[in-house]
């Protein structure tokens, strides 16, 4: 089926889908557009999407903002939204399965988030940590990577209570692999000290369990940006490598033992978990955010499922440019703000 012919399928049937019905035609558009692209394949959708430098680059030119970067060296290097500003720092971690790059419209959400929050008096740097894509480097060296930026900000005098940490999809799962490793410190990958929490972290969407074989992946295969089969192919490529890939808490933070995650609000104050109710990782979701909240009962976290929402869904609204925005990116905007004491 050409792509011209699937999206006027697509607006045709809007009047009669649960999930079509409540939403735009740019977003009935742009989300079947993306779905479209997922269905030609993984290779050709990685090549489609370029590099994250070259997405920064040709984002931040289109925008007519300053290119700001940072090498962190080991082929790490820091991407800053905007100017590089270090009393307040939001460090992301892209999405991608681990295998795919930063896309253009969720760096325009960061900056759309970062005017935001300039609004209300918080001047805040994004930065963009643009690591190592499996197969170039298998995991835990994207642990190694986040860790040095991590490490970088603190050595430039940046306090831990203004450092909000952010990831969606594998971002979320990366995130939550550096949670795991100050917890129970992985062996061979270097330690991270801090002497006061992180302010927050904030996974969208987060690629928790790596092996699609829950229910929602099943119910929302055909709703969602990406179908099963998807991100099935995806958790195999990032899989490789790894030890104990059913069992590896770093990796799969779904599949922690009992216990794992008690004592995390040690290390970060707040937590924000989001999931949409039809995307393929939803149960996986919800099911670790209570795992989560039950290890840590007396920890500030707050999980929020989206009502009609699908993989990162915030996101695809600057994908179309649509000026009505979703429930979740207001909450997202407070949950920062707030973090930054305002």
């Amino acid at each position: 089926m050409s792509i011209a012919i699937y999206l006027t399928w697509k607006l045709l049937t809007k009047p009669f889908s649960e999930y079509t019905r409540n939403k735009t035609w740019r977003r009935i558009l742009g989300d079947a557009s993306f779905r479209y692209l997922g269905s030609l394949g993984l290779k050709k959708l990685l090549y489609l999407m370029g590099t994250t430098p070259w997405v920064y680059t040709t984002w931040a030119k289109w925008y007519k903002l300053p290119i700001t970067v940072t090498e962190l060296g080991d082929d790490a290097r820091l991407l800053w939204i905007g100017p590089k500003k270090m009393e307040r720092v939001i460090l992301y971690l892209h999405g991608g399965g681990y295998v795919a790059p930063m896309q253009h419209f969720t760096a325009t959400f960061w900056r759309y988030l970062q005017l935001r929050l300039e609004s209300r008096g918080i001047d805040v740097g994004i930065a963009v940590l643009n690591y190592s894509l499996v197969p170039s480097k298998l995991f835990p060296a994207q642990l190694h990577q986040a860790i040095s930026a991590v490490e970088y900000l603190l050595s430039a005098g940046v306090s831990p209570a203004n450092i909000q940490i952010t990831g969606d999809s594998a971002g979320g799962n990366l995130a939550f692999a550096l949670l795991s490793h100050m917890l129970h410190p992985l062996e061979g990958v270097p330690q991270l000290t801090v002497k006061q929490p992180f302010r927050g972290v904030y996974a969208m969407s987060p690629w928790v369990s790596l092996t699609a074989d829950t229910g929602s992946y099943f119910a929302n295969s055909g709703t969602d940006i990406l179908p099963r089969e998807m991100f099935l192919a995806l958790g195999s490529v990032a899989l490789t490598g790894v030890q104990a890939p059913q069992k590896n808490a770093y990796i799969q933070p779904l599949h922690a033992p009992s216990g794992w995650w008690a004592g995390a609000d040690r290390h970060v104050d707040r937590f924000l978990i989001t999931a949409g109710e039809k995307e393929c990782l939803y149960e996986d979701i919800v099911v670790f955010g209570k795992q989560f909240c039950e290890e840590n009962p007396d920890a500030n976290v707050r999980v929020v499922e989206q009502p009609n929402g699908v993989h990162n869904d915030p996101f695809f609204d600057f994908m179309v440019m649509e000026p009505k925005l979703g429930v979740l990116t207001p909450i997202i905007v407070d949950w920062f703000a707030n973090g930054f004491g305002q």
